[in-house]
């Protein structure tokens, strides 16, 4: 009979492979953005929901939307939140959306192989 697979085995090789986007903060303060992969239940959708807002929102011009939508996501996939937030109020636009192209680029989801093998 092969060894059982290991949760803890597993949950270490996907913490490896789905690492967090490390942030240095103004403050000095490093903070990590979770992949998509390893965020608690819930936050996914969350996750999705923000950024269908922030997209409409682009869309329609709605600046302010977009800002406070690019806020909450980055929020949302922060291992520190109340170290991000005191100084997120602070970032500017273009800070925001730099920061989120990073994050999606570095924490994509890989797609499944189709092969069989």
């Amino acid at each position: 009979m092969p060894q059982p697979l290991s949760i803890a085995a597993l949950r270490a090789e996907a913490q490896v492979t789905y690492e967090a986007l490390p942030v240095l903060l103004d403050s000095g303060a490093v903070v990590g953005l979770q992949s998509v992969l390893m965020l608690d239940d819930g936050d996914d959708a969350t996750v999705e929901q923000l950024l269908g807002e922030i997209t409409t929102a682009g869309s329609e011009n709605r600046l302010d939307a977009v800002k406070g939508a690019m806020r909450r996501l980055l929020l949302t996939v922060a291992d520190d939140r109340a170290l991000l937030e005191s100084e997120l109020a602070t970032w500017e636009l273009g800070v925001l959306m730099g920061l989120i192209e990073r994050w999606q680029a570095g924490t994509q989801v890989p797609e499944a192989s189709s092969s069989a093998s």
